[in-house]
């Protein structure tokens, strides 16, 4: 029977208080463990891991799989991922790369980001399940069965809806209701389902007990797989079982990069950590401190702004699965390659005029094995996706990230799981990195990330929000290192994005209008949210005092969410 009288506590609140998700951004400390999701049962679900004696993956899977079932909109069975890992004890690091891919057959669909988002043609080879399973299977130590309990009860018996929830629900009730699987869930009667209804899956239930009982093999392989391709088929989709049986999550160490004395190690190529690391290796050749915090300096913004303009030119430009194309990793992680890039800046002024005029640089001069020139193009900016942090007591610590690609992915549900959007994010030029060929991995935004400090853990964080996701991470980062706030006040401070295919600079209003006055004056069209908005992310935070050794965490209030720490 399930320990679950934490979780007990915490869903009687949620039921007092549905609206608790979308309303709060609670920090916690504590010594013993620590994790900040999106959702209060999946942090619960973690703590409850760490208090039966597992350790740090083990929290991170059994909040990973609960998430799933709690925030549907996000993430699920049907996605993938990725997560970092970091080993404290043994001073090593691991990424584990579960993204979907496309299928054998995916050059056969004649695909429409305009017509076939919400259809089965948008669904990749999903890779959540594999991922988390390896991740528990080579890092964890409690038992699979106990790991999948909380997710198991939460389908089964159901959980409040939350005012974040339910507003997800409204907003994409075309989506929902293009599929009566989907709809099923969803809507009661056809009206969407509230605030406060209690939401069961029982479907979703029984596929999470067979994975808790057969394994990656119970869901990638035998009747459950054969089901999942008839589905996808009869909707047009193109999805074999081949496809299923043949996805395997990869495992290679994090891209590492340095930040004024901190290590940091996030996701692997064509994940986006080597973004965030260009991005912070530009803005070591800056004093951010002495320029003043960005939502009260023009200047500290424009710079950060142009920063960001610029490692997105170089991204659309060179990012793609690198078993498909050659990636300059060296070149665009290289402090010499920031350092000329940085020094190319107009500090003054934007330069050039329009976002979209910013040209990518030649990462390839600091890269002797680099050997091509390919195409830029955007991709999609749309996109939701959930992060959680843990760490344990011994100093283990886990950053997962992972998504369903759109809110609510496909829209389409087949034997209880609800399926990615994956394709949407392939490019369909055939001279772009990220183009779309068979059995590929499309480049993604998602960056899970923890940041050392004399080998230490000191920041473990990430986000959702598609292509705000970098951005975001790294004005965490400087807030914290650069301005020494506490994970909190970082995560509660006003941020901005912009890249190369934006035509706005979009800032939130904690931004002083001062600030947003002269950013205009220096050419930045400035468009402003007022007060905090999901658009600009939901991150997960957990810091590590470097000199108590105290856990803070904080789950930040535009999406919502709960860190907790004992």
């Amino acid at each position: 029977m399930i320990k679950r009288t934490f979780q007990l506590v915490l869903l009687l609140v949620l039921i007092l208080n549905p609206g608790i998700r979308g309303q709060s951004a609670y920090p916690s400390t504590g010594m013993s463990g620590m994790a900040a999701t999106a959702h209060p049962l999946a942090s619960a679900a973690a703590i409850d891991m760490l208090k039966s004696g597992g350790n740090a993956v083990d929290a991170a899977v059994a909040a990973a799989f609960t998430i799933g079932v709690v925030e549907p909109d996000g993430s699920g069975l049907g996605g993938g991922g990725g997560m970092v890992i970091y080993l404290k004890n043994e001073q090593k690091s691991w990424f584990i790369n579960y993204y979907g891919r496309s299928s054998e057959r995916a050059s056969e669909l004649n695909f429409s980001s305009s017509r076939d988002n919400s259809t089965a043609k948008a669904i990749g080879v999903p890779g959540t399940v594999a991922g988390l399973l390896m991740a528990h299977e080579k890092f964890g130590s409690l038992p699979l069965k106990k790991v999948m309990e909380p997710a198991i009860s939460h389908a089964e018996y159901g959980f409040p809806i939350d005012q974040t929830l339910a507003k997800l629900i409204l907003d994409n009730i075309d989506k929902i209701m293009s599929d009566p699987a989907t709809a099923s869930i969803f809507l009661d009667d056809g009206f969407p389902r509230m605030e406060g209804e209690i939401l069961v899956q029982r479907e979703l239930g029984k596929v999470l007990r067979l994975i808790s009982e057969q394994g990656s093999k119970g869901f990638y392989e035998g009747p459950l797989a054969e089901s999942f391709v008839k589905g996808i088929s009869a909707r047009g989709g193109v999805l074999t079982e081949k496809d299923f049986a043949s996805y395997k999550p990869e495992l290679t160490v994090p891209l590492q990069g340095t930040y004024r004395g901190y290590d940091i190690l996030s996701s692997n190529v064509p994940q986006s950590g080597i973004s965030l690391i260009q991005g912070l290796n530009m803005l070591e050749n800056f004093d951010l401190r002495a320029s003043g915090h960005y939502s009260e300096s023009a200047r500290t913004l424009h710079i950060m702004a142009e920063v960001d303009k610029l490692i997105y030119a170089d991204r659309y430009q060179y990012l793609g699965d690198p078993d498909f194309v050659d990636v300059p990793v060296a070149g665009l992680t290289s402090k010499e390659y920031a350092r000329e890039r940085f020094n190319g800046i107009n500090q003054s002024k934007l330069d050039p005029p329009r976002y979209r005029d910013a040209e990518y640089g030649e990462p390839g001069v600091y890269d002797k094995n680099y050997k091509k020139e390919p195409v830029l193009e955007a991709e999609p900016a749309g996109g939701h996706t959930t992060h959680l942090s843990v760490i344990d007591k011994d100093g283990n610590a886990v950053a997962l990230t992972q998504t369903l690609g759109l809110f609510f992915g496909s829209g389409q549900t087949v034997s209880g799981v609800l399926f990615n959007s994956a394709m949407t994010n392939f490019s369909y030029n055939a001279e772009n990195v990220n183009y779309l060929q068979d059995s590929k991995q499309c480049r993604t935004s998602i960056t899970p990330t923890v940041i050392l400090k004399n080998g230490n853990p000191f920041l473990i964080l990430g986000s959702p929000g598609a292509s705000r996701i970098i951005t975001t991470i790294i004005e965490l980062v400087v807030n914290v290192i650069d301005f020494g706030m506490d994970v909190n006040e970082a995560n509660l401070a006003p941020r901005f994005y912009c890249q190369k295919f934006e035509d706005y600079l979009h800032v939130e209003s904690g931004i002083k209008p001062e600030v947003r006055a002269e950013l205009e004056w220096m050419g930045h069209p400035v468009k402003v949210y007022e007060g905090i908005d999901l658009f600009f992310g939901g991150a997960q935070m957990i810091y590590v005092d470097p000199t108590t050794g105290e856990y803070s965490g904080s789950a930040d209030k535009r999406r919502g969410g709960i860190a907790i720490g004992y």
